[in-house]
């Protein structure tokens, strides 16, 4: 009796250090994550300056004109969302054309993939189907996000800044680089920092491939892998892709 008393008592303290320990790993886990995100944040430094003269404003009309007529794509990449004292790693995949879009986010921990759709023609056009099957219909993205997943990633902004050019019809803040492009933008209440583009003769057409945005505690890096037309053949090796 005595040793079934002494093994019943046992069992809290055992619970009990189960669970500090594992809550120390995960702050433990937590902590390295961040910090390795922002020494890659920190390490991507930014553009290398380029000084504005008269041609940069006429290359960033001409830029701004190349870049809205991009209208349909398929994007790869990954992101990095810092919400809440909470960051989460995700893969990205972004098909978009001029009626809509289909956005994939690979959940944590290889749970699955979040999909996000939107069909103009719909009249609740903005779905969101979870890893598990069910689907909730919204008629916005970002509320849905935030209602199902409890973060947001600014949708209806991020097809314009995604390519390197603001939102039509709102105020902005705006830092031009001397090639015509954008270092950075404020709008929306969003903070758009502009990392690195791709080479103007890449695929790519010289669109941004790193950049940063910050919102109140909400941050998100997002890193491009390619840019491609939906036409364009591709061989993926996978639905995500891989970062060396």
């Amino acid at each position: 009796m005595l040793c079934g008393d002494l093994y019943a008592n046992s069992l809290p303290r055992v619970f009990l250090k189960f669970t500090d320990h594992f809550m120390k790993l995960k702050q433990a886990c937590k902590f390295i994550l961040v910090t390795l995100v922002m020494l890659f944040i920190s390490a991507c430094g930014g553009l290398p300056i380029i000084e504005v003269d008269h041609q940069s404003q006429q290359k960033w009309s001409q830029y701004q004109l190349e870049a809205a007529r991009f209208n349909r794509w398929d994007l790869y990449g990954r992101a990095v969302i810092m919400a809440k004292d909470e960051v989460y790693s995700t893969g990205l995949k972004w098909r978009r054309d001029p009626l809509g879009y289909e956005m994939m986010l690979e959940a944590p921990f290889g749970q699955g993939v979040f999909q996000l759709q939107a069909d103009q023609n719909l009249s609740t056009p903005v779905s969101l189907h979870l890893p598990d099957g069910q689907a909730v219909l919204a008629n916005d993205a970002e509320e849905v996000l935030e209602r199902v997943i409890g973060w947001s990633i600014p949708v209806s902004g991020l097809e314009f800044w995604i390519r390197g050019i603001p939102q039509k019809k709102a105020d902005l803040r705006l830092d031009l680089n001397g090639d015509g492009r954008l270092r950075s933008l404020d709008q929306g209440g969003w903070h758009i920092s502009y990392l690195d583009y791709f080479e103007p003769d890449n695929s790519a057409r010289g669109l941004p491939r790193k950049l940063y945005l910050k919102r109140d505690d909400l941050e998100i890096k997002i890193v491009i892998e390619r840019w491609q037309k939906p036409d364009a053949i591709h061989v993926d090796s996978g639905l995500f892709p891989e970062f060396n």
